[in-house]
This record gives structure tokens, sequence and C-alpha cells, in this order.
């Protein structure tokens, strides 16, 4: 459908451009959208530029307005920029041919390596049950944690607060002082909570609060729906390992960059003693 669209636009500027040739001027030719010069930018190739934009330009895009703008504003003075350039001689700069060789080169490792690589990263269930097993301190954490918050519902009075705390002001008196409405009693406390305790909107929270080892750690801040918070842990007693399913997400995240890493490393060796290197 937005192929469509494009085409659509694309058409209808092309027949736009075309109405605006100066006096004198030669048309431009039925597959042309806009020649600078002596070069000829045709409707595929501005259409190629158009599917190259990430997501968020290609919205952008979807109207006749927002087409023009991105021929105006950036194909246009790309390539009358880039004319310049060569006249001025600039495409035989020793400096410059250097830099576009050290490009090139980039460009292709990069490409090389997403081919010989692809699909290393993929962790199996093997081997995040192997984690799970070996590491399982990692996973074991309080069954309750005792806590005590600071809630600010402003950016400017958060960024306050996060500055005295810095200071070294006491968090107790901080929550006295600035917490909303009835979190301000007890400077905060809010005593022991259970792993699960929490509705699902405070999924977060609970994440920051059990993430804490140390008795008097301080969590970063925390959004949830009553405002912006920075936890303190208080306490905290009993102990369980969190199940499989809660952490094998997690697990896999932490694998996937290390086996990539593992294949890389495996790939440059063996290219290396392929290589006839003096």
């Amino acid at each position: 459908m937005k192929r469509w669209v494009f085409f659509g636009i694309l058409l209808f500027l092309s027949i736009s451009l075309s109405g605006c040739q100066k006096t004198g001027q030669e048309g431009l030719g039925k597959k042309e959208l806009v020649r600078i010069n002596d070069v000829s930018i045709s409707l595929e190739e501005f259409q190629q530029m158009l599917e190259k934009q990430p997501l968020e330009g290609k919205m952008k895009l979807l109207s006749e307005k927002g087409t023009r703008d991105f021929l105006e504003n950036y194909v246009i003075p790309r390539e009358v920029l880039y004319q310049i350039a060569k006249k001025k001689g600039l495409d035989k700069n020793k400096e410059i041919l250097a830099k576009i060789e050290d490009t090139r080169r980039i460009i292709l490792i990069e490409a090389l390596l997403d081919e010989a690589l692809r699909g290393s990263g993929e962790i199996s269930e093997e081997d995040i049950q192997r984690y799970y097993k070996e590491n399982q301190t990692l996973f074991t954490e309080p069954q309750e944690v005792r806590i005590r918050h600071i809630v600010v519902n402003s950016e400017p009075t958060l960024k306050e607060v996060v500055t005295k705390l810095s200071r070294g002001e006491s968090f107790e008196k901080l929550a006295s002082t600035y917490n909303i409405g009835n979190f301000k009693d007890d400077g905060g406390n809010l005593g022991y909570i259970r792993r699960g305790q929490l509705a699902p909107p405070f999924a977060e929270f609970e994440e920051a609060a059990f993430s804490l080892k140390k008795r008097g750690e301080i969590s970063e801040v925390v959004r949830t729906p009553f405002g912006f918070h920075i936890i303190r842990i208080e306490d905290m007693r009993g102990s369980a390992l969190r199940p499989l399913n809660q952490v094998k997400e997690r697990i896999r995240f932490f694998l996937q960059p290390k086996k990539k890493q593992e294949a890389y490393l495996k790939y440059v060796k063996e290219a290396k003693l392929e290589a006839n290197i003096l």
C-alpha cells in the first residue's frame, strides 16, 4: 500500500516539476524526476532513496509536501554540493581518497561478517538451562524486601531531589519533604513487599526494588502511574531462586553478544590461518 502511495506522490511530483521548467530549458525525460546541471535523477533512483529511509522518516514522506521537502532539502542539495566538490578536485585529494578507501573496507568487512556469522548468536534452550544451573546465585533473591521511596510527579522536582541526594542529604527527610500524598508518612517507608505482590503497572518498580542487593543501596529513577520514584532498600529476609521462565529472556539477552563474539574470534582465527602472512 505504501509503495503505491509513494508512486502516486512521485508521479505528481514529476508532473509538477516538468511544468516548472524555465523557458529555453530542455524538458525532462519521461523517467527523469529532476536534472541538476548535467546529472539526471530518475524516478526509480529517487524511490530507492525513499525506501532507504528509516521508518520514522518514511512516515513523514507519506504526503506530497513531505516528499517534495525531501527532494528539495536533501536530494538536490546533496547532488549540488557533490558536484561542487568534484569541480574543486576534492575527489582526487589523497587524504579524502584514503578516507573513502577506509570506509569502503569497513562496509565490505561488515557485509562479510554479516554473511559469515549469520545465526551465530542464536541461543538454544540447552544453553539457557546450562547457564541457569551453573549460575543460580545470580538468580537468587530475597523473598521479601523492606523499602523506602521518594516519589514526585514532576521532572524539575525530581532533578532537585537527585541533586540533594548526591550531596548526601537524608533520604528520609527528602521523602518527608517532597513525597506526594500520604507517601510523606514515615519518610516514605513502604514496609516489606514480596515478589509478585504489586500490580502489573508497578512491575518495573518491583524489579528495581528486588535488584538492590545491599542495605542502603539506592535505585535509579523508576516511573510508575504515580510519578518518578527513587527506591532505597532497608532490609531483606528469606531467599528464593527465581524460576527459569522468569529469567529466560534475561539469560538469552546476556548470552547472545558473548556467543557472537566467540564466533567472530573463531572466524578471524581461521581466516588468519588460511592467509599467507609473512
